[in-house]
């Protein structure tokens, strides 16, 4: 666990350094207030289990279908789901106490986020939704982090940094690269 706490600062650190630079570079800026972002992610899951006292991670390819509609150029709300391209066991934790094995079958979550830019380039994003696999659903929560670069033809490109917790079960940290495609809904007018 403590190379993944190093790995994910290590990236986090990364990100956040590269905003002052982008945003020195950036100098004009294109409101998406008003437009849907629709993202492909792929990534790579960090799952930490903990079975009979021993935690344990593994890792997985994951995928991600995002929307986001944003109210402004700093707030969105939006849909974003994950698959993760996996099975494996988790212990879970009753609320007695008790505790039981349930098998993860490619586990698919859906969230309702919130994504806040305190500067044009970068995300901030916290949200709740279920994570649903064939033996049992889960509640989960979820924050992180992304840093986006423009790119031509209304694109972007996204590097992602979350972190779930499924409730009573088992905790993922996701790295994800992604492209967005802002699309407007507003008409123009000649």
């Amino acid at each position: 666990m403590k190379n993944l706490k190093k790995y994910g600062l290590l990236v986090l650190a990364f990100i956040t350094s590269s905003v002052y630079v982008h945003a020195q570079e950036t100098a004009e800026h294109h409101s998406i207030k008003g437009k849907i972002g629709i993202s492909a992610v792929m990534g790579h899951a960090f799952i930490k289990t903990k079975i009979e006292n021993e935690n344990e991670i593994n890792s997985a390819a994951a995928f991600g279908l995002n929307a986001n509609y944003w109210l402004s150029d700093r707030w969105a709300v939006g849909i974003h789901s994950d698959m993760v391209f996996e099975n494996f066991i988790i212990e879970e934790k009753n609320t007695n106490g008790e505790r039981s094995f349930i098998e993860r079958e490619y586990p698919l979550s859906v969230n309702l986020v919130t994504t806040y830019k305190p500067i044009p380039s970068l995300g901030v994003m916290a949200g709740f939704g279920q994570e649903f696999s064939r033996k049992k659903d889960l509640t989960m929560f979820v924050v992180g982090t992304e840093y986006m670069f423009e790119l031509p033809h209304h694109l972007e490109l996204g590097v992602s940094v979350m972190y779930e917790a499924k409730r009573h079960a088992y905790d993922t940290f996701v790295v994800g690269l992604g492209i967005t495609k802002l699309i407007n809904l507003k008409k123009h007018h000649s």
